[in-house]
């Protein structure tokens, strides 16, 4: 059975965004060599990825399409045509049931919040890989919402202040 795998940065304080969306706090990081080795990994071994909308809409804002390649599914309540993803507005558990059950590779839950929560909620995430950013925003988007889970952590990397921790359902 193909894995939900939530990859994604936190600030200190448990943001993933600043307020309006604000990414800034990731500035520096991208291009450290455990950042990129991990990314390379995960990129390897998925052949999915799921998002909300929100998240969606910021990439196609912000820069050019980057998962050509991959199949795309947006969860979203109000669906738009769109190039480079499938517009799901159905329960989103259901559709992620159903994709854990076929054929493929694993796959990433991009984000945001609001569905990464929901799935955890669930239980549908099966491995989260969470790189923690040494800066405290005070505000921003939440990554976990009203969310009571536990996970085990199997594996805790750092590099220039970065931790990257891979925990496991």
């Amino acid at each position: 059975m193909r894995k939900v795998i939530l990859y994604i940065a936190m600030s200190l304080d448990g943001f993933i965004a600043g307020e309006h969306d604000d990414l800034t706090f990731l500035d520096g990081y991208e291009h450290v060599q455990l950042v990129q080795s991990s990314y390379d990994h995960l990129m390897s071994k998925i052949d999915t990825i799921v998002m909300g909308r929100r998240t969606y809409d910021w990439i196609m804002r912000t820069s050019s399409w980057p998962y050509h390649g991959y199949q795309t599914v947006v969860f979203t309540s109000k669906p738009i045509e769109s190039p480079y993803a499938t517009m799901v507005s159905s329960p989103s558990d259901d559709y992620i049931e159903h994709l854990k059950t076929t054929t493929g590779k694993d796959i990433w839950l991009v984000g945001g919040g609001i569905l990464a929560s929901e799935l955890i909620k669930k239980e549908l995430v099966d491995e989260i890989v969470l790189a923690l950013i040494p800066k405290l925003l005070g505000q921003g988007v939440p990554l976990f919402r009203e969310v009571k889970a536990h996970f085990e952590l199997i594996e805790v990397e750092h590099e220039r202040g970065l931790i990257l921790a891979t925990y496991k359902k």
